[in-house]
């Protein structure tokens, strides 16, 4: 069905047009409207609110769609949304399906989203996404700054930013937050709020003082200076963006392992928004480290990393959220005599699928009759290819993102009866090697002392297959 993508920022626009070919195909009818273009004739119209808000653009649409998708949808209520809406008729009886998508359904001032959006009809958790391995672990590091935050101000539900860029600068948190930078994130690619424009370029300062390559963006910065920036930052050129008020929502770069929180909050949609820009999986990823701005003084209506999952600060020290909420649901299950039941945490490292590195960029998966390989492709993109043991390597998606990539692999190897085979928690991969696979390994050259269990003995097995014929 015809179908019209609401986004109302620049990168939005792009990235949804591009998952849209990515899923479709590159031959998807898609337009785009924003600024001075106006593809308003495509069978998927992906158009920036603040453009076709506008009156005499809007007259140029035709409204006969059969889908309207929201992104960020906690925006649907704004009045430049509803006079699209209303125009293209959804919501009405013979007019299109309304779909919001969010990371916040929660609205700032305390309204659910009821009044643009008949019913939920899917909810997922954070913590759900974590140990499903579709979002990376996190862990978290407080970093001290000599500033009291019970002297800041509330406005409209949250902490003032003007009063928090001033208390911020009087006690020289950019520095603080550099040195913090280069102690525990040296080598992590990054993103860092502020509360004011000048706080953003002056923890951009303060990070090139000790060495890490920064630059800062605001919402003045030039249309094409940003899109600059943003290429900077993925290429590795630039390890660090600070940003203020415009990275927040929708930003999409899967490389990026530390998010600097120095916007102090007490939103938790604002939060999770924030904290979400660090949270793709991306290959040799293992979790994103979340840098927390903390006073003097404790403030406890301040989101952190460890609130945002209802952890105490200390449960974060030297535990990731994912371990310290299962070790917190292990202590929960344990008997009254207090023993304590081992949580197997590494389960959320990783998808729920045995996926197997092989030391040349490619991951592997095995299904019985042959294998699944997920190959790096042109643009950070990923192809899924699958190599039977006997016949011709079949390739089966091409161009995918790496989230996207795994997922499909995974669903196939189901579709193909290779469910128990590819779960990482299969009962029989901690029994013992058996002898077929010990004779395999010894023409293999793979030392017994590095295998164990008859699962690590497959995986040892499907990586040297694989290194053979790929």
């Amino acid at each position: 069905m015809r179908t019209l993508v609401l986004a109302h920022r620049d990168e939005l626009i792009e990235q949804a047009a591009d998952k849209i070919r990515m899923v479709i195909g590159d031959d998807a009818d898609v337009g785009i409207v924003k600024a001075a273009r106006n593809e308003v004739d495509a069978d998927i119209v992906v158009a920036s609110v603040q453009t076709l808000a506008r009156p005499n653009r809007l007259a140029l649409l035709d409204p006969t769609f059969g889908l309207v998708i929201v992104d960020e949808a906690h925006h649907a209520e704004a009045p430049s949304y509803q006079d699209i809406l209303t125009y293209v008729r959804a919501g009405a009886p013979d007019g299109p399906l309304l779909l919001g998508v969010t990371a916040t359904a929660d609205l700032a001032d305390g309204r659910g989203l009821d009044t643009a959006f008949d019913a939920l009809v899917h909810e997922t958790q954070m913590l759900d996404l974590i140990r499903r391995g579709h979002l990376a672990d996190l862990i978290g590091k407080q970093v001290a700054i000599a500033a009291n935050f019970n002297s800041l101000h509330t406005r409209a539900g949250d902490i003032i930013e003007s009063e928090a860029g001033e208390l911020l600068l009087a006690a020289k948190a950019p520095q603080q937050i550099a040195r913090a930078y280069r102690k525990h994130a040296a080598d992590r690619k990054g993103l860092a709020f502020a509360p004011t424009v000048k706080v953003a370029h002056a923890i951009a300062e303060a990070l090139n003082d000790e060495g890490i390559a920064a630059v800062g963006l605001d919402g003045a910065t030039p249309r094409d200076e940003r899109r600059a920036i943003l290429n900077d930052l993925k290429s590795g050129a630039v390890q660090v963006v600070s940003n203020c008020a415009v990275l927040t929502e929708g930003y999409d770069e899967p490389s990026i392992s530390c998010i600097t929180n120095a916007r102090p909050t007490k939103s938790r949609g604002l939060y999770v928004q924030m904290v979400g820009r660090g949270t793709r999986p991306y290959p040799g990823k293992a979790n994103c480290l979340i840098l927390d701005l903390v006073g003097s003084a404790s403030r406890h209506d301040l989101m952190s990393a460890a609130s945002l999952f209802g952890l105490p600060a200390e449960a974060l020290k030297t535990k990731s959220v994912a371990e310290a909420i299962a070790a917190k649901e292990a202590e929960d299950a344990a008997p009254t005599a207090g023993r304590m039941v081992a949580a197997d945490v590494d389960l959320f490292r990783t998808r729920p699928a045995q996926w197997v590195p092989t030391g040349t960029g490619r991951f592997v998966l095995p299904t019985g009759q042959g294998t699944l390989v997920l190959r790096p492709a042109f643009g950070g993109r990923w192809d899924v290819m699958h190599v039977p043991r006997q016949g011709d390597r079949e390739t089966l998606m091409t161009s995918l993102s790496l989230e996207y990539a795994t997922g499909f692999a995974e669903d196939w190897a189901k579709s193909m009866g290779a469910g128990a085979l590819v779960d990482r928690n299969a009962p029989w991969r901690n029994a013992p090697p058996t002898e077929k696979q010990l004779r395999l390994l010894l023409r293999l050259g793979v030392p017994f002392s590095a295998v164990r269990t008859k699962g690590e003995a497959s995986d040892a097995i499907t990586a040297a297959f694989v290194a053979e014929v790929v």
